[in-house]
């Protein structure tokens, strides 16, 4: 009995040895997320959380950057604000009902010759995708002129780094969600500004 005990130890110690140890931690780790300030330095957001995200004074936003993590489905999002020369502070400002539902279309320009002064996101863990709210700010007497859209600024799964070009302001954004890649590419309006 003793020796039958021996050898099934003998022989499960063998399996084990030629196994080896398995790489499994490895691939769990690399499946991770980034931190998210490591990710992206000055990221408004962690991975499937909401945020909120506005300029000042007589500023509005200029540069949008964002990263993605499979892991998480989601994105990080950085923003970037620019005075408006010429205009000491806006006099009306705006927040839009939600922009998009999840996994649909989304595809909006601010009223009233205004332009993007700020974001509120918040993602859904059962859709894998972000819903957007965004803050208008227009002066009275402001008109906005020269607008296009530009193509879409990121690819599936990668980073985004979009500026706008020198005068130019966000005046909206659009954008499609895919739900086998479970990401969104975004598009953006642009426009200049006339006081």
């Amino acid at each position: 009995m003793a020796s039958a005990r021996a050898w099934v130890l003998a022989a499960v110690l063998l399996v084990c040895l030629l196994a080896g140890p398995t790489d499994g931690w490895r691939r769990r780790r690399r499946r991770r997320c980034t931190y998210y300030r490591s990710a992206l330095p000055g990221a408004v957001n962690n991975w499937d959380q909401p945020f909120t995200f506005q300029c000042y004074g007589n500023q509005a936003i200029y540069r949008v950057q964002s990263v993605h993590c499979n892991r998480a489905e989601d994105r990080v999002w950085r923003f970037q604000c620019r005075s408006v020369p010429g205009l000491s502070y806006f006099n009306w400002h705006y927040w839009s009902p939600w922009i998009n539902t999840f996994d649909n279309y989304m595809n909006y320009n601010c009223p009233f010759n205004g332009v993007v002064t700020g974001f509120k996101s918040e993602h859904s863990n059962s859709r894998e995708d972000r819903r957007w709210k965004v803050r208008c700010s227009t002066k009275w007497g402001m008109t906005t002129y020269n607008c296009y859209s530009s193509p879409y600024a990121n690819y599936w799964d990668a980073a985004m780094n979009y500026y706008a070009p020198y005068g130019y302001y966000l005046r909206g954004m659009y954008g499609h969600h895919d739900n086998g890649r479970e990401d969104r590419r975004y598009g953006f309006r642009l426009c200049r500004i006339r006081l």
